[in-house]
């Protein structure tokens, strides 16, 4: 390759790394858009952090102590958990 064909070759590569930092750009954009929602749950979640912690370890002192009162109550709240879910989905508008 003598010297202008590199020179070419430079420039046509250095368009090419610019573009791609402008789709790398326009990508994380849109990426934190769409991400946004579940970024702000996960924030309240960790913001209730240190009582997760607590009722957890509260859980499993009850739960070492009365262990059948622990899995009924578990199931209670998995039922209701699926009973949220399926009134949410019929009464959700489409």
């Amino acid at each position: 390759m003598n010297h202008q064909q590199r020179q070419e070759e430079k420039v046509r590569l250095l368009r090419q790394i610019e573009q791609q930092r402008l789709d790398v750009i326009y990508e994380r954009r849109v990426w934190l858009e769409k991400t946004a929602p579940y970024d702000g749950y996960w924030l309240r979640i960790m913001a209730w952090r240190r009582y997760w912690l607590l009722a957890s370890g509260a859980a499993a002192l009850y739960g070492a102590r009365h262990p059948n009162r622990l899995i009924r109550w578990a199931r209670r709240g998995i039922g209701l958990l699926g009973t949220l879910k399926l009134l949410r989905k019929t009464l959700s508008p489409r």
